[in-house]
């Protein structure tokens, strides 16, 4: 059976992300092309399949049930398309396109430059992009990012995801270097305020779920939104907050300035991973994990570890296959 012209890859592909990001305008945004390019397109492919792929009488656009079979099996028909497209490129030396990486600020002050050295022949442009998870999340979804490196638990029930766990990167109380009191976060002076990571990032989630845990009602005195805010207020005497060891060794020349404690009750710890789309990119994810790993193992946690020996059982590494 030949297939007929209209069923290509480009088709199915806009296809699959006008399904994905949840309409046709959006997907004309993210192609950088006209609406009626995108509906056009969906309609050659609706002549070439014989049926409607969308029930048009829904708002937003629904599928119809020829539309939801192609876009599981184009889905995947799509993965392996873009993996053999990778493999051909690279059993002829022949460099990626373009490599868009999202980072949390933390691991992109440990991670930018190592990666690039390591792995800059790979592409002929690179994108490295620092900032809040939650926004990150939804680049990464709307295919504006290809990997992300992240310490953010909230696409692990996405499907079509391979996460590559580089490391559990323990949370940690930390208190003005000065401070003399109780470490117990329930029995902290209350004239010292606890320093709140805001909770449109990950890592701010994270500490407040484990707070809830611990049934402890903070009062919301100062709130912040980067790692440097956080632990330059700690350390300037003006409160106490819940940290990771990675996000402290994005400023080592702080950690004199404060004193750094262990959770008596209630430890928890953050997994750091790379995370990519399912059969694209090739190896390089797993090699960035493994890169990241050998970065953190080697170069950022030691001088914590010389600096504070109790932390080093805390942190967990994972294996990982590349």
């Amino acid at each position: 059976m030949r297939l007929p012209a209209e069923f290509d890859l480009h088709a199915l592909e806009v296809f699959v992300m006008t399904v994905e990001l949840g309409g046709m305008t959006q997907c004309a945004n993210r192609l950088q092309v006209t609406q009626s390019a995108v509906s056009q397109t969906i309609a050659r492919l609706e002549q070439g399949v014989g049926t409607a792929l969308f029930d048009r009488r829904l708002r937003p656009l629904g599928l119809s049930p020829a539309g939801r079979a192609l876009f599981e099996r184009g889905r995947r028909l799509l993965v392996a398309a873009r993996a053999t497209f990778d493999e051909v490129r690279e059993g002829a030396d022949l460099p990626i396109d373009m490599v868009t990486v999202g980072m949390s600020e933390s691991l992109a002050t440990q991670m930018t430059a190592p990666l690039l050295q390591r792995f800059g022949a790979r592409a002929n442009r690179w994108r490295m992009r620092s900032g809040i998870s939650i926004n990150q999340h939804a680049e990464f979804l709307a295919r504006k990012f290809d990997m992300l490196l992240t310490g953010s638990n909230m696409l692990e029930r996405v499907e079509g995801l391979d996460h590559h766990g580089i490391v559990q990167d323990p949370f940690l109380l930390i208190f003005p270097g000065d401070y003399d009191g109780s470490i117990e976060p329930a029995e902290v002076n209350s004239d010292l305020p606890f320093v709140r990571y805001a909770l449109d990032c990950g890592t701010g989630q994270r500490i407040e779920q484990q707070l809830t845990r611990m049934k402890l009602r903070l009062p919301n005195v100062i709130e912040v939104d980067i790692t440097h805010q956080q632990v330059t207020t700690v350390a300037l005497g003006m409160g106490w907050s819940i940290s990771s060891l990675l996000c402290l060794a994005a400023q080592p020349g702080l950690l004199s300035k404060m004193r750094v404690a262990p959770l008596s009750k209630g430890g928890f710890s953050r997994r750091i991973e790379v995370v990519a789309r399912s059969g694209e990119m090739g190896d390089l994810p797993a090699l960035t994990a493994q890169l990241a790993q050998d970065v953190l193992r080697e170069q950022t946690f030691p001088p914590l570890i010389e600096a504070l020996p109790w932390v080093e059982p805390l942190i967990e590494w994972f294996d990982i296959e590349t």
